[in-house]
């Protein structure tokens, strides 16, 4: 019975981006579509349709779904 051999490769399609650097967004606050208030431990980023833009909200702790 001859020996099972795993085979790993790595397949990049595209170049990898290391970092951004220069006008790019460095933080999610740089993005446009997004408005961040008094952030806190644990919140959630939620779409807000009306607005348009990603708010942070209070993540949900428990109730009906």
């Amino acid at each position: 019975m001859a020996a099972q051999q795993t085979l790993v490769r790595k397949i990049t399609v595209g170049t990898p981006v290391r970092r951004v650097v220069g006008a790019q967004a460095q933080n999610l606050t740089d993005l446009l579509d997004v408005n961040l208030r008094n952030v806190q431990d644990g919140d959630a980023i939620v779409y807000d349709a009306a607005t348009g833009k990603w708010k942070n909200e209070a993540s949900i702790s428990g109730g009906f779904f």
